[in-house]
């Protein structure tokens, strides 16, 4: 089994892309292979608790996010898939939840049962790009506020990327076709070598 991340801030494109990317491998690959798209979070329920917390309980998130890739794991395993594309994984709960405040390995401890990503795409861009891809998706929205959390957690993105080489980055500044382009010769080249 594989297992797929696609990683970055919001506003980044990891939904668009890694649905794109598994609609490719379908076409490539997809008879010969059980492939799985899911994202995190899973669970409606963790879902509206993390959304009832927000941003106040930094260490509250982390456990949630742990909980429900339990939960959501378990339920994905059951269906033996050979590659899982995932929008979102644990490099988030990294990324999001130390950019906070709260230590990396503590949160690594958390999730040291999990299997870690075969390989990881982050979608890089800055967080200026970013607020204005999604600042017509939010109602109420604080730029200042999320211009600076997200600068913060780009840089957590970047600093893991630099000491794990399975985290491939893409620039996330350029064309939805050229992001596409980039990550399809990763993602296939990477599947060719196993």
């Amino acid at each position: 089994m594989f297992i797929i991340s696609f990683e970055g801030i919001d506003g980044s494109g990891k939904t668009t892309i890694s649905k794109i990317i598994y609609e490719k491998l379908l076409i490539e690959i997809g008879s010969n292979k059980k492939i799985i798209l899911t994202s995190e979070p899973f669970s409606q329920e963790i879902i509206k608790l993390i959304e009832e917390i927000g941003w106040k309980d930094p260490i509250s998130l982390a456990l949630l996010f742990t909980a429900d890739r339990a939960y959501h794991l378990n339920l994905l395993f059951k269906q033996n898939p050979e590659i899982i594309i995932m929008d979102r994984y644990i490099d988030s709960t990294i990324a999001y939840q130390s950019s906070l405040g709260i230590d990396e390995n503590w949160i690594r401890n958390l999730n040291k049962y999990f299997p870690e990503p075969d390989l990881t795409i982050l979608l890089d861009l800055k967080p200026e790009t970013a607020i204005a891809r999604i600042k017509n998706k939010v109602d109420k929205f604080n730029f200042d506020e999320k211009i600076s959390t997200l600068s913060k957690v780009r840089e957590k993105y970047l600093e893991l990327a630099k000491r794990n080489n399975k985290i491939r980055i893409v620039n996330a500044e350029k064309s939805i076709d050229e992001i596409v382009e980039e990550t399809w010769s990763i993602v296939y080249s990477f599947l060719n070598h196993f």
